[in-house]
């Protein structure tokens, strides 16, 4: 009896829910699976099995009278399962026919030939060749589970390696910069990114990433993507988070090459991590620029206090003193007249002292200040200064220490005095009346000397210290008036001159602030612009 046999080999396959996904999508996903499914095999595996049963055919030839045909077929059910562990399910499937076929012709009675008298041969062969195929499609699929577990680890790590460097990212930029490493690491692929505009709705121009992949073809699709129009399989996906789409992200990969579904699904993961991503520099961004706004708000009614404030007393002063010069009675006496004027000295030198302060502010912050340097002796500096002072220092009596050998110095003589002007009326102001204002000058190396202001005032607490020399910071509890420039802006006349300042409290009371000079020409670059970056923090 000639056997003919034909196997029908039906798989069922489970898809995502296509509602879900877009059909481009669902299309390539379902042809992945498909193709990772059936695991085909080389001609080299099928040679491989055409091999191996040729060799158990000239093996068990000789010893089948003494074992046995159906010990024969055994042997071939067993190397079915262990071709099953090393081969493709193809491979498998053909030696498994060729099994059951040379067993037949070699092996069963009659020899030679495919009749088979005895109904338990047509049945031993139908079970070993049925038990083969089963054996061999169970093995197979174990293979590919193993195999999708392993693609699932490995697509598990990626996700989690791309997670970890997006969460070590600290700007939009540098989330661009290594979601572009990782496309091109994984997917030989490229990226460019569109945000939608801060204030509106529509996507903008302005690319992120690979600049080459810009151009008004690719700004269309994007903002038709961004509008909801589109599929992804045109190359771009919307970033959306709770609010609404924010963005799109255009993916081109190597010579245009359309990706199997698996590596789509992994795509998808990684455009998530972006969105995440770009997601949350976006609100740290929006959060640092509420903050800049309210410490503008705050600064700006800061600095409208303290000037106002400031400016209102010598106005009131200058106004008092025109209606007393207006006064017939005043104009007849000369004492009167000389107090008069006198208020009116004051109050315009306490005006232009504030104004000189705001000026010198707004010079070194927008860079435009120059140092013209010339030598001067130290002691001079301070003569110049106390000479400015000499009415906020009549209940201060200074007293200044020399120490050492002073050489002179190359300063800016104006900047410098203005600087020592703004310290020591910063001492006078926390001095009580009757004590002195004492002004050490030292030589602290052959190429240095510092000048050290010190009061007999408070001090001030010690976390504070390092603020002093902030733009319009105040110490707590601090009496009122000054716009908080001086030391700030003696400060950076200091440092442009290559030279140090520091506040420190006295062991026995009251607040000295030193400042250093070089004491030789050792300005390198005396007639550079200062910088902004030189004296602001």
């Amino acid at each position: 009896m000639t056997m003919k046999m034909k196997v029908k080999i039906r798989e069922n396959h489970q898809t995502a829910d296509p509602a879900s996904r877009e059909p481009a999508d669902v299309a390539h996903g379902f042809a992945g699976r498909r193709k990772n499914l059936t695991l085909r095999s080389s001609p080299k595996e099928y040679f491989v099995a055409f091999l191996v049963v040729v060799f158990v055919v000239a093996a068990c030839y000789p010893a089948a009278p003494l074992v046995g045909y159906q010990a024969v077929g055994l042997i071939f059910l067993m190397v079915i399962s262990l071709l099953s562990l090393i081969l493709g399910r193809g491979a498998v499937f053909f030696a498994a026919l060729l099994s059951s076929a040379v067993w037949n012709f070699f092996f069963i009675p009659p020899v030679f030939n495919f009749h088979i008298h005895r109904v338990h041969d047509i049945i031993s062969l139908i079970a070993n060749l049925m038990v083969g195929l089963v054996g061999a499609t169970l093995i197979t699929r174990i293979r590919k589970s193993r195999l999708d577990l392993l693609r699932s680890r490995e697509r598990l790590r990626s996700l989690n390696t791309f997670l970890e460097s997006l969460n070590n990212a600290v700007s939009i930029k540098d989330v661009v910069r290594r979601t572009r490493e990782r496309f091109q690491q994984h997917f030989n692929a490229d990226i460019v990114i569109f945000l939608m505009e801060k204030n509106g709705s529509t996507l903008a121009h302005r690319p992120f990433g690979n600049p080459l992949l810009y151009g008004e073809e690719t700004y269309s699709q994007a903002a038709l993507r961004f509008a909801g129009s589109g599929t992804a399989s045109s190359g771009f996906y919307q970033l959306k988070d709770p609010r609404g789409v924010f963005g799109v992200i255009g993916i081109r990969y190597d010579h245009d090459r359309a990706p199997d579904g698996e590596t789509l699904s992994l795509v998808r993961g990684f455009v998530a991590q972006v969105t995440s991503a770009l997601e949350r520099e976006i609100s740290v961004d929006l959060a640092k620029v509420r903050e800049i706004s309210q410490e503008s708000e705050k600064l700006f009614s800061t600095i409208l206090n303290s000037v106002s404030h400031e400016l209102r007393t010598p106005i009131a002063i200058i106004s008092a003193a025109v209606s007393n010069l207006q006064d017939p009675l005043t104009s007849e006496q000369p004492e009167a007249r000389r107090q008069v004027t006198g208020e009116l000295e004051s109050a315009a030198k306490r005006l232009n002292f504030l104004v000189e302060n705001i000026l010198d502010m707004s010079r070194i912050e927008s860079g435009r200040m120059k140092l013209n340097l010339r030598l001067c002796d130290p002691e001079d500096l301070v003569g110049m200064a106390l000479r400015v002072l000499e009415t906020e220092l009549a209940q201060h009596p200074p007293e200044v220490l020399l120490d050492g050998d002073l050489q002179p110095v190359r300063v800016d003589i104006s900047l410098l005095v203005q600087a020592l002007v703004n310290v020591i009326h910063n001492a006078a102001v926390y001095t009580p009346a009757g004590t002195a204002v004492t002004i050490r000058i030292i030589a602290v190396s052959p190429t240095r000397i510092a000048i050290t202001v010190c009061d007999r005032g408070p001090g001030v607490p010690e976390p504070t210290l390092a603020k002093l020399f902030d733009k319009f910071y105040r110490v707590p509890g601090s009496r009122s008036g000054g716009t908080g420039l001086g030391l700030t802006i003696s400060k950076a006349v200091v440092e442009a001159h290559h030279g140090t300042i520091r506040a420190v409290n006295q062991p026995e009371g009251g607040l000295a602030i030193t400042f250093e000079l070089p004491s030789e020409d050792v300005v390198a670059q005396a007639e550079q612009d200062l910088r902004p970056d030189d004296h602001t923090r």
